[in-house]
């Protein structure tokens, strides 16, 4: 049985149930499946001369789909564990360059939230392939009609797709 990198899912299935719910209560809801997106989290250590010598970490996720970056704050609380029956989306983009978009992405990141007088030197740390849970959801109403709605099972956000 294969093991992957996951977080814990702050949402289960009934509380997206009726949070969608208690947004239009005439509209019919049904929270079909979870889905695990894949993520590259990739920490770097970065250090440049400004007006005083920095020397710090910064992390930042890559997805695995599209390449889009993000800094992130803190690092997700990772757990690992088999695959149940959850669909995981397939991988785009490969380790290696996931490791190269998060070296531009954080050197412009960089480069933009402070004034250097020499060029960062941006240096991995760390990279670690994850997968972020979410929900699928069906969402019917008079009004709207209906729609697909994918529901973040870490932070409770939802976006039709």
């Amino acid at each position: 049985m294969s093991l992957i990198l996951t977080q814990e899912p702050q949402f289960v299935q009934q509380e997206v149930l009726k949070g969608l719910q208690q947004y239009d209560k005439r509209a019919s809801v049904q929270v079909n499946t979870m889905i695990l997106y894949p993520y590259y989290f990739l920490e770097f250590e970065v250090s440049a001369k400004s007006l005083l010598k920095f020397n710090g970490k910064i992390a930042c996720t890559i997805d695995a789909i599209s390449g889009q970056g993000a800094i992130i704050d803190v690092q997700p609380e990772f757990i690992q564990r088999p695959i149940v029956d959850e669909k995981i989306l397939p991988i785009e983009i490969s380790e290696k360059e996931a490791e190269q978009l998060a070296e531009k992405f954080i050197f412009q990141a960089a480069t933009q939230k402070a004034k250097f007088i020499t060029i960062p030197t941006v240096t991995i740390h760390s990279t670690a392939l994850f997968y972020r849970p979410f929900w699928l959801a069906e969402y019917n109403s008079k009004v709207s009609g209906g729609r697909e709605v994918i529901v973040d099972a870490i932070s409770g956000s939802y976006h039709p797709l």
